[in-house]
């Protein structure tokens, strides 16, 4: 009854709000998003019912196609708005963005990290040292930082140099690290600062702020009928023959940024040879669009409502290989409803002007990524 209960208001919330949304945002954009974090909720609700690594070999393959590309999504999304030409990067400006980057990343963070230890860890922090679960706010951040000093950079030596030489380091850095780091523990002041996922997603936030420099270029290359070609091919390719190995090394290194990479590409082909569709207005692509307007509000909130589901774990891990059916059914199931709660607390927590500044930072123009407007 509860759920009946709960489904039913979750459900009229957010045709109200779809029906109020702005109609300016590139839907097809937003509903990339909307795909991304239910795949990032559904990523995190396997993890409670499949045994890590998974040792079905068949759905291992289909787990890597649905979740390699929905965190380089995110950091593409965010380098891609977050991109302005050195003659807009006004002190004004420095000061707006990085007040909505401080309280949706920081103070958001904060907030939710205590709520996060408190409600489910029973107290306990030592998660901000080891696994954070915000840790794709804290890189955000840290990235938005660095980028920011290069733009000003750029701003004052008239060069575009600094963002090339960033653009360079990006795509090195994360090989070189990796490669160092491999059986090292870190200390806890770099594990906190995210570090390695700073490192190793880097470079997707800085490919979509050079889509964004050179748009008219991108749009002709996403285009591309040899492109997509080979996007799609090498994508599927890299999942079938490399989606069960887990060990670090180079070559697996190499593989995975290949496989992330080429997904990307493929989930952007897609939505933008749709973007017609989406734009339509259709039940499906509105709810899509409007949850991919929300992302950093379920992003912080779905942590809360993931069920223990320990108990399944032994039947549709080793299960044989038509259990992919059931193990699929109950993911995405339990990740739909989840996403349902998530925007009914945001639409509450949202009617306060001052939450949703400080928690989520809407309002004014959008900066990308998990961030709302």
């Amino acid at each position: 009854m509860m759920i009946f209960i709960y489904s039913i208001l979750s459900t009229t919330y957010i045709l109200m709000e779809m029906n109020s949304a702005p109609k300016q945002r590139l839907r097809y954009i937003d509903a990339m998003r909307g795909l991304a974090i239910l795949l990032v909720v559904f990523s995190h609700v396997t993890n409670a019912y499949v045994k890590m690594p998974i040792t079905n070999g068949s759905f291992a393959g289909v787990y890597y196609m649905m979740t390699m590309f929905r965190m380089p999504l995110f950091f593409f999304v965010s380098g891609f708005f977050a991109f302005r030409m050195a003659e807009k990067w006004t002190w004004p400006t420095v000061r707006r963005v990085m007040t909505k980057k401080f309280q949706a990343q920081i103070v958001g963070l904060a907030v939710f990290s205590f709520l996060y230890g408190a409600c489910v860890r029973g107290w306990k922090f030592h998660f901000l040292w080891t696994s954070n679960p915000y840790w794709f706010t804290i890189s955000l951040f840290e990235m938005f930082v660095v980028y920011l000093g290069a733009a000003l950079i750029v701003r004052r030596t008239r060069s575009n140099v600094a963002l090339y030489v960033l653009l360079g380091v990006s795509v090195v850095a994360p090989f070189v690290f990796n490669y160092f780091t491999e059986g090292v523990k870190l200390p806890k002041a770099v594990v906190g600062l995210q570090t390695w996922h700073t490192l190793n997603y880097w470079p997707y936030f800085m490919i979509g702020i050079f889509a964004r420099r050179f748009e008219a270029f991108t749009w002709r290359m996403i285009d591309n009928q040899y492109f997509k070609a080979l996007m799609i091919t090498g994508f599927f390719s890299l999942v079938l023959f490399y989606g069960c190995r887990h060990r670090y090394s180079l070559e697996w290194d190499f593989v995975m940024t290949a496989m992330r990479f080429s997904g990307l590409m493929t989930v952007l082909i897609f939505f933008r040879s749709y973007r017609d569709w989406f734009d339509k207005g259709t039940a499906v692509s509105d709810c899509m669009s409007f949850v991919g307007s929300r992302t950093l509000d379920i992003y912080y909130l779905h942590y809360f409502f993931i069920p223990n589901l320990s108990f399944m774990k032994g039947f549709l891990s080793s299960g044989p290989g038509n259990s992919i059916i059931g193990m699929l059914t109950i993911g995405l199931t339990i990740s739909v409803l989840v996403i349902g709660l998530c925007m009914l607390i945001s639409g509450i927590l949202r009617s306060s002007p001052v939450l949703a500044a400080w928690l989520f930072g809407a309002g004014g123009k959008r900066c990308g990524g998990m961030h709302n407007s």
